[in-house]
């Protein structure tokens, strides 16, 4: 009961951000921030020896994802996206190996995306939504694991 009450939230959850992403070119704080402490909530239902890991990754991903905001433009909606998504990602009996699959996922989608995203609009000072390709990779790692 409990694991498809987290599936279908997560999912209901990435949906809502991905279609706003696409049309509003942002991720709102009422969408991201709180989905935090919701997605520790879960992870300590389901696996509480996971919560110091996923804490520590929560923590490393906001670091780097406010250095990419600095030096690569990475929105800010996108940093506070990512520690609840790297939470999630860590309700697994290796949340290492998740996490890694995640990551290289997010990369491959976002990196298909923006040619697809450049290739229709010609104009690479655009910004593309990288919300969808971060949460992409997330559900395609919960899914399959």
């Amino acid at each position: 009961m409990l694991d498809a009450l987290y599936l279908t939230s997560v999912i209901v959850w990435s949906f809502a951000l991905a279609r706003i992403d696409f049309r509003e070119h942002r991720l709102p704080d009422r969408l991201t921030v709180p989905a935090i402490p919701v997605a520790l909530g879960f992870l300590a239902l389901n696996r509480p020896g996971n919560l110091g890991f996923a804490a520590t990754s929560a923590a490393v991903a906001i670091a780097v994802g406010l250095v990419a905001h600095r030096i690569a433009d990475l929105g800010l909606g996108d940093v506070k996206l990512v520690p609840s998504v790297v939470i999630l990602v860590s309700n697994s009996d290796n949340p290492a190996h998740n996490l890694a699959e995640w990551f290289v996922g997010t990369a491959i989608l976002g990196g298909i995306h923006a040619l697809i995203h450049l290739s229709i609009t010609r104009d690479r000072l655009s910004h593309i939504p990288f919300g969808p390709a971060i949460l992409g990779g997330m559900l395609s790692v919960i899914i399959a694991g």
